[in-house]
């Protein structure tokens, strides 16, 4: 049976239609307790599949098989999420939904997935499991098992899923998501003795060590509750506390078996498995342009085409695994590699033979000079593999106009951009900002001469009078660095009116430090707002 949808949903469904459902499980048993979990899912279910590892006794098979519309067996190997890749790409629904064998659907989750499959606007959920705890009457209403979400309900052909060999996270989706309020019951601290889940939480941290969740290790904080004392509890509703005691209490189901048993071999649950390490490494970069010059600090990106040579397939994105990025890094003319790495991710995922045309970004260095620039792959916590690309770039210097004024004037002398479109205006403000957008900004002669200045006069006048001369003659106090580093950079320094603040005798006296300091630096100056007088200087 298919999830009615009572909703009208944006991107053209109607009510009345029905979003299909597909749940998944991964389970060695028992089967009574997990075919009476997946017997609940039923009215909301499109199609219910069971994949059972083969550690599972030909009993347990036979009662899964009574609720499961496919049943799938596989050889068990660590970790244990290796098969859900596979079973994704099996599922028919339009969503899907991941379900452990230790877990119960709340009926107020049931009620909500129809709504859930209905919206079009996201592309996964993510669930709340509530920990029960010591008894299927309460939960644990603390941290760290509160909150805790796990990605479960996702569209089935979405693009945007990736898969990962993170422990308990191997389904990554991008776009846009939300968290649901109705819980998963998590019966495991009810299920297995206290030594049963230590085992399995030193599994589980041999496979995953480190990991930490409010400043306790993971895996025991999680799964060793007794270790706390006196957590938080909160009460299972009635309905879903009868339920729990139903589910635990089931007998072998009756009635004739839905699916036969199929059987799936280790290679088909392995070939969409994330490979990484050595398996994964196996690849080539080939340029398709090569420019010969680049402004200094200038970021852009270059054509280049991957090609990926191995047996694994390569995902898109940030997430998944392997995770190949393809890096560009520079080496100056005595082939000594020098700051300026990036890394670009695959736009869409690659497999094996194939190729794609990726723009890979490339920042020049900051000063000019003759330099080389090389791609390639690289997997991240892995390091660089695969045959590289590589060309000779002439870096020239920035041509940067360092301008003081109000924004109508420092937009009046950005009229130069018209006829030397590669001048840089850099603002020089008292306080400069870094907005990402707008011109470049960098420091006056103020914040230097001003702050911590005496308030009263003669101090004050001394103190103005004596930076001033410092910052002429030298050395350069560390205070000024910034300032003198801007007027160093730049071709030429245009006055183009006050700058912005009230126009007190200190200001024009800033102002008229700056101007020393540039001429000082052999820095030409320009008392100009208009284009044509600043060109003027620039021919």
């Amino acid at each position: 049976m298919s999830t009615e949808i009572s909703t009208v949903a944006s991107g053209g469904r109607t009510r009345g239609q029905r979003a299909a459902l597909s749940v998944f499980v991964l389970t060695a048993g028992p089967g009574p307790r997990v075919a009476a979990m997946l017997e609940t899912l039923r009215d909301v279910a499109e199609e219910i599949l069971v994949a059972v590892d083969d550690r599972a006794d030909d009993a347990a098979r036979a009662d899964l098989a009574t609720v499961a519309d496919r049943l799938v067996v596989y050889p068990y190997a660590e970790p244990v999420d290796r098969p859900v890749p596979w079973l994704c790409g099996q599922c028919r629904g339009e969503w899907t939904l991941l379900i452990d064998d230790d877990e119960l659907p709340s009926l107020a989750l049931l009620d909500a997935l129809p709504k859930l499959c209905a919206d079009d606007s996201v592309a996964h959920y993510s669930l709340p499991r509530r920990w029960i705890f010591p008894d299927p009457g309460t939960y644990l209403d603390d941290s760290p098992w509160r909150p805790d979400y796990s990605l479960r309900l996702f569209r089935t052909r979405s693009p945007l899923i990736e898969f990962s060999d993170e422990l308990h996270n191997t389904i990554v989706v991008a776009g846009p998501g939300r968290f649901v309020e109705q819980p998963l019951w998590h019966l495991d601290p009810i299920l297995r003795p206290f030594e049963q889940r230590r085992e399995k939480a030193w599994r589980y941290e041999r496979t995953r060590p480190g990991l930490r969740v409010g400043g306790r290790a993971l895996n025991f904080a999680f799964y060793l509750p007794e270790l706390r004392a006196d957590p938080r509890l909160a009460p299972v509703p009635d309905d879903d506390r009868e339920r729990i005691e139903s589910i635990l209490a089931a007998g072998p189901p009756d009635g004739p078996p839905r699916a036969t048993i199929e059987v799936v071999s280790r290679a088909e649950i392995d070939r969409l498995w994330p490979a990484t390490g050595a398996e994964a490494r196996a690849g080539a970069v080939e340029l398709l342009e090569q420019p010969a010059v680049l402004y200094a600090g200038e970021q852009r990106t270059l054509d280049v085409r991957v090609s990926n040579e191995g047996p694994a397939p390569w995902p898109w994105g940030s997430h998944g695994v392997p995770r190949i990025r393809v890096r560009s890094h520079w080496f100056d003319g005595r082939g000594q590699e020098i700051d300026g790495e990036l890394w670009t991710l695959l736009p869409a995922p690659l497999a094996p033979g194939g190729e794609q045309l990726v723009p890979v970004h490339v920042r020049a260095p900051e000063s000019a000079g003759s330099y080389r620039v090389e791609i390639g792959l690289l997997e991240e916590h892995e390091g660089p593999f695969g045959r590289t690309a590589e060309c000779d770039v002439t870096v020239r210097a920035r041509r940067r106009l360092a301008v003081v004024g109000d924004d109508a004037a420092v937009n009046e002398v950005a009229g130069v951009l018209d006829t030397i479109p590669e001048l840089e205006l850099v603002r020089l403000r008292r306080s400069p900002v870094e907005s990402g957008s707008g011109y470049a900004e960098a420091p006056d002669a103020r914040s230097y001469l001003f702050d911590d200045a005496p308030v009263r006069a003669p101090g004050f006048a001394v103190t103005l009078l004596w930076r001033a001369l410092r910052l002429r003659l030298g050395p350069t106090p560390r205070r000024a660095e910034p300032v003198v580093a801007a007027l160093r950079a730049s071709e030429l320094l245009v006055i183009a009116g006050a700058p912005e603040g009230p126009p007190h005798r200190r200001e024009r006296f800033a102002v008229q430090v700056l101007v020393r300091t540039a001429k000082s630096l052999g820095v030409p100056v320009a008392t100009t707002r208009r284009p044509a007088d600043i060109l003027s200087l620039l021919r």
